[in-house]
């Protein structure tokens, strides 16, 4: 009994361990991100582009919208793939077919960033002859199709089978029951995914650099190339101007704010859908 409790004591204690040390390892490198970055925040910095090279002032607000357009329109590409494929899993358990999309998914998951940006490079860059935030947009959404595909397998074999049976039960066919049982039970857990998804492509830098290109100036055209948080991020801590390399700081602690809240938005819809049905 002694040594079932000295075990059970040192498995606790590591256990615990760890936990506080990812949480202290999240809040020294937010922390450390809000001292730097904070303190240089203005209204310029919102609200105006870039100045030119060497010269003190200007903002962000090129790179606040890239990166929005960009996100967005990764998600749009890839949310009906994601959501499909997950559906197609969830649906086919235990299919050969279904095993193969699973097992891509997986493995395309853990394929580095900077590899999608080299395949959007060659395929699109390459092929349509210019750099593009369009192009940004579909590297972007190969990494976001399975982390949303495995995410909606997820949340879908979470629903009970008693409602789904009851509605076969009473004629329903088959494409009636994944719509109206099985998708709108699991609406808040696939939202959930999306945003958490969005948060992960909002700060991958890589597939910019070879596809989105960069811009000073505020750009509406998906056709042309444009700027993001990540690539103004990557530039500027690369200059050797003190004053750009302070932007740096203060565009990392913009972009963590965007993917905490994403994260926070996720969570917060999860627990609040589940206490209405509580």
């Amino acid at each position: 009994m002694t040594t079932r409790k000295l075990k059970n004591g040192v498995m606790g204690f590591l256990v615990a361990a760890s936990a506080v040390l990812l949480i202290a390892v999240l809040a020294i490198i937010v922390w450390h991100i809000f001292i730097s970055g904070v303190k240089y925040l203005n209204w310029d910095f919102f609200t105006k582009t870039p100045t030119p090279m060497g010269e003190s002032g200007g903002g962000v607000f090129n790179s606040i919208v890239g990166t929005f357009l960009i996100t967005l329109v990764a998600a749009a590409i890839g949310t009906p793939f994601g959501m499909f494929a997950g559906i197609y899993v969830s649906e086919h358990r235990g299919r050969r077919f279904a095993d193969i999309v699973r097992l891509c998914a997986d493995a395309l998951q853990g394929v580095p960033s900077i590899v999608i940006g080299i395949f959007g490079y060659t395929f699109l860059v390459v092929h349509f002859r210019s750099y593009s935030a369009l192009s940004a947009s579909v590297a972007l959404a190969f990494m976001f199709v399975p982390t949303t595909t495995r995410v909606t397998e997820e949340v879908l074999n979470l629903v009970p089978s008693g409602l789904k049976e009851a509605a076969y039960a009473l004629g329903a066919r088959r494409s009636s029951v994944v719509w109206n049982v099985s998708i709108k039970t699991a609406a808040a857990g696939i939202t959930s995914g999306l945003l958490t998804s969005m948060a992960r492509i909002a700060g991958e830098t890589a597939p910019l650099l070879f596809t989105a290109f960069g811009s000073r100036y505020v750009e509406w055209n998906m056709l042309r190339p444009m700027s993001a948080l990540p690539l103004q991020i990557f530039v500027n801590a690369s200059s050797p101007y003190p004053a750009l390399q302070q932007q740096a700081w203060s565009a990392a602690f913009v972009l963590v704010l965007l993917i905490l809240l994403l994260q926070y938005g996720a969570k917060h819809l999860i627990a609040r859908v589940l206490r209405v049905k509580a």
